[in-house]
């Protein structure tokens, strides 16, 4: 206990400090406390209301329904964001107020101070031609078609519900939302939730009334509005039977069908994967805009020229996806924007597996990483962190594609087990909130037991890549055992520290089956030695391709003769003559050879091709090269005729020259060599 006299000196200097507080919030800028407008109101329902009854009009009128509950006492003034549309009044209750509009920020003085948490209700009227963005995204009224996709990427923020309604428009305000769309009859308004009721009104019009039950914030808001017909079906979830609406044009309905045959393999790959569907149905609808989809909650917009085919689903498949990562728990700035977009990327795979199984998961995958190792830094004004990207960059490149490879190495980090498990958890414990990297980061760190420090640290914080390579592998018979020597590099793609992971390698046996061992590595080399009781015939790094290293590889049983193309590895395989069967094993290094030639400008990458097979075995090979900028742009300053390719058998041999020559056909460029052996091989220039 403390003495009176104590206490009061407390409460005093207390008093004084709140004080303080008090008149430093109200009389400095908010952005000195990282406070903005957006923080003094959380909307807990938005009723929209609009005339889109001619489509020809382009002009939208509607009145937004707000209810606030004030997060300060006191509160005699409310912000909101509303972009390129003119106010015609406010109310609050039924008088009216007075407002500002100036920088797309609606600024409306209460006649009446607020008190903390108590739930109000504010109307807005408003007219005007909506808003597009410049890059993408916004509001469209086509003369046929009216719908949002509720992203504006060159838009700060990129939330864009700001420009059809007003609204608090940020990753973390969260609120419920009815729509009343005012439609000529023979449309319809596809929109978030369930349909209520469709109540017909004069001139030849109608309303429908939509009810989303479940929190969202307002880049997830949606509508479209055209002449849909509505494809409807339902599948059993975890929990229970989910209604499915998909509203399709209806000159395009039949053909539009077919690109929804796996919607509902979509939901139980994602279920498996991530838990169960939470929301109250599973809506698609189809719009003009021919850029890609939007993730709008339970009605997701797709672009028409999807309908008729597969040819989205991965597509569709990722939107869906975004039911958990980003509608379910949501980044919380856009700096965090990789748990939105890089796991729904991820999760395309996630379906592949479950449905086309582990080998189209693989090459998914593999297709991804070569994607980013070969485009991203190009893409996205070079290598960058998957946190805290830059305004320009956050639907970019590394956000989806580096973004998911990440995702795939943190599986293979934890294991399966762990990773699932503690994903399914996540989406319990954090539904309908958002959060950010760091906490994501340690939320899995206590989920799972396992420090992520050290991973988050090289994948999501900094920028690059490890690189793996085998220096030199030697086995010796020793009575009925194999003595095993071995040493493993790790050289770094543009990372700054090295990366400590378990790494697994492979040795292949007499029956060409890879039996596995993982080994700590933490920093430039690891050198091992041991003892097996078979025949190890060659040394696999990470042979189930967990780590997205600065590799590509592939490894193939091959049992005829003929061409055998390794896309991602940019090699073809020309077997001449085969007896029995070839293990083949290709890797494609994204980094420049260590041990170069003097008197030689080497490539950037470079390969190393290893098999197993008889003395009836031999190939030939094309290497793939390209001097423009998207490969091979460090050799651009040579004449084609010059590109060469030298050969040495491993790391601590001299390259040599070989006799392949450079071939141009068509758009593609490669040099052709016709007695292949194993080794590394790399594009080089003499000086």
């Amino acid at each position: 206990m403390k003495a009176p006299f104590i206490r009061s000196l407390e409460n005093y200097f207390l008093m004084k400090y709140l004080f303080l507080i008090l008149f430093c919030f109200f009389t400095f800028p908010l952005t000195a406390q990282k406070l903005t407008y957006r923080d003094s109101v959380d909307v807990v329902h938005y009723h929209i209301k609009l005339d889109l009854s001619d489509l020809k009009n382009p002009v939208l009128k509607g009145e937004t329904l707000l209810s606030i509950t004030p997060v300060f006492n006191q509160l005699q003034s409310i912000a909101l964001d509303l972009q390129g549309l003119q106010v015609d009044k406010v109310l609050f209750g039924k008088k009216e107020q007075k407002f500002t509009h100036k920088n797309n920020i609606l600024r409306i003085t209460l006649k009446k101070t607020l008190k903390k948490n108590q739930i109000q209700e504010l109307t807005v009227f408003y007219h005007g031609k909506p808003q597009k963005d410049a890059a993408w995204g916004g509001f469209f009224i086509t003369g046929t078609y009216a719908f949002n996709y509720g992203v504006g990427m060159a838009a700060t923020p990129p939330n864009f519900g700001r420009v059809w309604y007003p609204c608090i428009d940020n990753f973390t305000d969260r609120a419920t939302y009815e729509y009343s769309i005012k439609v000529k009859k023979g449309n319809a308004a596809a929109c978030p939730g369930t349909l209520l009721e469709i109540k017909p009104q004069s001139n030849n019009t109608e309303i429908w009334h939509w009810k989303l039950h479940e929190s969202i914030p307002t880049y997830l808001s949606s509508i479209a509005v055209s002449d849909y017909k509505a494809m409807k079906d339902t599948v059993q979830g975890i929990k229970n039977i989910i209604p499915i609406e998909i509203y399709i044009n209806k000159d395009e309905f039949e053909a539009g069908k077919k690109s929804f045959i796996h919607v509902k393999e979509f939901l139980h790959a994602f279920e498996a994967a991530f838990g169960a569907y939470v929301w109250e149905k599973i809506g698609y609808v189809s719009t003009s805009f021919e850029g890609g989809a939007m993730e709008h909650a339970t009605n997701i917009a797709y672009s028409a020229n999807c309908n008729g085919s597969l040819q989205c689903e991965n597509t569709l498949a990722h939107e869906l996806s975004h039911h958990w990562f980003g509608n379910l728990v949501t980044c919380r700035s856009e700096k965090d924007m990789w748990l939105n977009e890089g796991w729904a990327s991820y999760s395309e795979a996630i379906f592949r597996e479950y449905y086309y199984g582990k080998k189209d998961f693989t090459d998914y995958n593999r297709k991804r990483h070569k994607q980013v190792l070969q485009f991203a830094h190009l893409y996205d004004g070079g290598y960058r962190a998957l946190y805290g990207m830059p305004h320009d960059y956050t639907y970019g490149f590394t956000v989806y594609k580096k973004g998911a490879d990440v995702a795939h190495a943190l599986r293979g980090y934890l294991g399966d087990s762990l990773f699932f498990s503690a994903l399914k958890q996540y989406f319990i414990d954090y539904a309908f909130k958002d959060i950010s990297v760091a906490e994501f980061r340690d939320y899995l760190t206590k989920q799972t037991g396992v420090d992520l420090t050290d991973f988050f640290n090289f994948w999501v914080f900094d920028a690059g890549f490890p690189h793996f390579s085998t220096e030199y592998f030697t086995v010796e018979k020793s009575e009925d055992k194999y003595l095993i020597y071995l040493k493993i590099n790790q050289r770094l793609k543009i990372a700054k520290k090295y990366l400590s992971t378990p790494l697994e390698i492979g040795f292949l046996d007499e029956n060409w089956k890879i039996r596995k061992i993982s080994i700590p590595f933490s920093g430039k080399s690891e050198i091992k030695s041991g003892k097996l009781n078979y025949q190890p015939l060659m040394l696999l790094i990470d042979p189930d391709e967990k780590i997205p290293d600065a590799t590509t590889d592939e490894y193939r049983i091959v049992k005829k003769s003929g061409e055998q193309n390794f896309k991602e590895e940019l090699f073809d395989l020309q077997i001449n003559s085969l007896h029995d069967s070839a293990f083949v094993y290709v890797t494609h290094h994204w980094i420049a050879p260590k041990y170069q030639l003097q008197g030689y400008d080497f490539a950037k990458r470079y390969w190393t091709i290893r098999f197993v097979a008889d003395k009836g075995f031999s190939a030939s090979a094309k290497f793939y090269f390209d001097l423009s900028y998207a490969l091979d742009n460090s050799l651009a300053k040579y004449t084609f005729e010059n590109i060469r390719l030298l050969y040495r058998k491993n790391p601590l041999n001299k390259w040599v020259l070989t006799d392949a020559k450079p071939t141009k056909n068509g758009r593609e460029s490669y040099l052709m060599l016709d007695n292949l052996q194993k080794g590394e091989y790399s594009i080089a220039i003499r000086k």
